[in-house]
């Protein structure tokens, strides 16, 4: 059997080293170059990586593909792929702290005043009669979850120590943490909004969840309030985030992930002067690749072994 590990960042390539000696059957292999995934995933029966369509289709023995990444759009977005019978696996689980303590930093920026301290630093002035009166505390905030999973469920147990009020919404609710005042189903949207200070955004991008947040949620969000999106792009509505934005109707928001990426250069969410835009690096950690390849290694002992379903198996009508 053979499994490739794609072009990657991230380091996954040492899995090989990792897992050869434990699986000798299994040949290993690694394609470092783009533009030769497409000739060297024709034979294989496992991918551990990403892949456009075309590689996709190039690859006629595959049985499984291993994501790197918590989110599967980009796969299910390969219509033969969402159709068909090779599984698809994802890397939930292995981003839940570091999104959480991104959430976090996106707040901390506006509420301790570090974006115009940042700001004043730049111009060598001493702004503590502008920070000062703005800067404010969590304690007996209400912060407002959408979606908890993995990293909602991160999110609210950081949280918890800033002794904020917790409340979340989930498309599929179980399993309520004592630390979250109120778990509702997705009808319990529009009274997260409403009493929410922050709101954070965490589901991944389905069919469901396309334009969750658009001008009719964030009117009913507090003027004062705050919106972070770190999940995926095209769950909030960048044209109605805008306007919410610059007519003041919202107080700041923060994004790491876009409808479009990169960011166009023309998008007028560069000019807002309280949005903070982050370039999808919120799953960024020193433990991420480390993570992803455990799951890997989890999964293929059993996929050998025959033991299905395999961790994080993607259900392809959900989207995750």
């Amino acid at each position: 059997m053979r499994v490739l590990v794609g072009p990657n960042g991230f380091g996954l390539e040492q899995v090989i080293r990792e897992l050869q000696d434990i699986y000798p059957q299994v040949e290993l292999a690694y394609c470092t170059q783009r533009e030769d995934l497409a000739r060297q995933i024709a034979d294989v029966e496992v991918y551990f990586g990403w892949l456009s369509r075309d590689e996709f289709l190039a690859a006629r023995k595959l049985r499984w593909i291993q994501s790197p990444s918590s989110g599967v759009d980009r796969f299910l977005a390969i219509p033969e792929l969402k159709a068909g019978d090779v599984i698809l696996t994802s890397a939930v689980g292995t981003h839940g702290a570091c999104l959480a303590e991104h959430a976090l930093a996106m707040i901390f920026s506006f509420t301790r005043g570090i974006i115009g301290a940042v700001q004043a630093q730049r111009e060598r002035r001493w702004a503590i009669g502008a920070l000062r009166p703005r800067v404010v505390e969590l304690t007996g905030s209400t912060l407002g979850i959408i979606g908890l999973g993995t990293v909602g469920r991160a999110l609210a147990k950081r949280a918890q120590a800033f002794d904020m009020r917790i409340i979340a919404v989930d498309m599929y609710p179980t399993n309520k943490p004592e630390y979250v005042e109120h778990l509702a189903g997705r009808d319990g949207l529009e009274a997260l909004l409403r009493e929410s200070d922050y709101v954070v955004v965490t589901v991944p991008w389905t069919a469901e969840t396309d334009g969750m947040i658009g001008a009719a949620q964030l009117a009913l969000m507090k003027p004062s309030a705050m919106l972070i999106g770190i999940s995926r792009g095209g769950i909030i509505d960048e044209a109605a985030l805008t306007s919410a934005l610059q007519e003041g109707r919202l107080a700041a928001a923060g994004l790491d992930v876009f409808a479009t990426e990169p960011l166009p250069a023309d998008s007028p969410l560069w000019e807002l002067e309280n949005l903070l835009i982050t370039p999808h690096i919120a799953g960024g950690s020193q433990f991420e690749s480390q993570n992803i390849r455990a799951i890997f290694a989890e999964n293929l002992g059993r996929y050998l072994r025959g033991e299905f379903p395999l961790r994080n198996q993607v259900d392809k009508v959900r989207g995750f």
